[in-house]
């Protein structure tokens, strides 16, 4: 199974098929080496396209004064263009304002909107604590009602981490108040954000809700259901998800389900997914539940997955060339179909692009 620290080392490989899986690998975990954003830099400059690289996804990698002057160098001298450039700003303005702070001016130089909202969050780190906390109140109710694709997530996000990182959420009151906000109004967008608060808090007692809520029609609450369960990430979590992947019907949720388990890097995660693919016989489900394990690192994924190559998969949701084919790089075994599958999957690709071309 694999580590971060063993994924993180693939992140400047030159195949961006398992470079990007290694950005994703640990985005989705929550798991963030120091030297990640770095290392994505260091892809960034060798990339031969730019927007081959998955920087939307390493947007909260932590960021030292190296990194965010690396990314200011970058900007300046127009190396990154079109989606990349955007998706490096989103890098940039994620650093911590003690780190913009000091290179508002740079930032200025490069996009007046940039500065703008670098400058509010510095703005806003320096505001007292009830201030944050009547800011983040205001924000919610504000972003409450509005459609999914609207919602000012940075801003919620931002000001949640200042009320986490000066230990303004205190785990008894947080959870005396999401009960109440949860029994009333589940989907309400403060609700969802206490929901995140106390998952990042590892409040044990919040897990329940966190069950019922995966199950929630609305998708936002879902999601930040799955999020938090993997924030959570214990043997605890793994358990019940066993339980709730025997007793559920839907679909969809147990579709979900499998994806939280290739999230939560534990030993009893591989362990589950072995033992309900072993018991699994819908068609998709198999697929995806092997998909989980490659994504682990499962050395148990690979003789499954070949076999599913040969006599056929759901390829309308889940890829299993690609999950097996970045799982044996990473795990540096040699297969004898890995060049012919990586030949299939760019073949593949381009005839995605031509159809999409038209």
């Amino acid at each position: 199974m694999f580590t971060p620290e063993q994924v993180k080392s693939f992140i400047t490989y030159a195949d961006p098929l398992v470079s990007n899986a290694a950005i994703q690998f640990l985005a989705e975990t929550y798991k963030y080496p120091q030297d990640a954003a770095a290392l994505v830099l260091e892809k960034l400059v060798a990339a031969p396209d730019k927007e081959d690289v998955y920087l939307h996804r390493a947007r909260s990698f932590p960021q030292t004064p190296i990194t965010v002057q690396a990314m200011l160098h970058l900007l300046k001298a127009g190396m990154v263009t079109g989606n990349a450039r955007i998706f490096l700003s989103y890098m940039l303005l994620g650093s911590s304002p003690e780190l913009l702070k000091p290179v508002l001016k740079q930032i200025e130089e490069i996009d007046e909107d940039w500065y703008e909202e670098a400058a509010k969050r510095v703005q806003i780190s320096e505001l007292g604590d009830e201030e944050i906390r009547r800011l983040f109140n205001e924000e919610t109710q504000k972003n409450s009602g509005l459609d999914y694709g609207d919602i000012d997530y940075d801003l919620l996000d931002f000001l949640l981490g200042e009320l986490i990182e000066r230990e303004l959420l205190q785990p008894r009151e947080t959870m005396d108040e999401l009960q109440e906000l949860y029994t009333k109004d589940p989907t309400n967008i403060h609700t969802i954000y206490l929901i995140q608060a106390a998952s990042k808090l590892k409040i044990a007692y919040v897990l329940p809700m966190l069950y019922d809520a995966l199950k929630s029609d609305n998708d936002l609450l879902s999601e930040q259901a799955a999020d938090a369960l993997v924030r959570m990430g214990s043997d605890e979590v793994i358990e019940y998800m066993v339980k709730m992947y025997n007793e559920e019907t839907d679909g969809f949720l147990l579709l979900a389900i499998a994806d939280i388990f290739a999230r939560i890097v534990l030993p009893s995660s591989e362990e589950a997914l072995i033992a309900l693919l072993e018991k699994e016989d819908h068609f998709t489900r198999i697929a995806k539940l092997a998909d989980s394990l490659c994504r682990l690192g499962s050395e148990s994924a690979v003789p499954v997955v070949q076999e599913l190559v040969k006599i056929g998969y759901d390829k309308d949701y889940v890829e299993l060339k690609e999950s097996i084919y970045v799982s044996c790089v990473m795990q540096g075994r040699s297969l004898p179909e890995l060049d012919q599958w990586r030949r299939e999957i760019a073949e593949e690709d381009e005839a995605r692009a031509k159809r999409l071309r038209g």
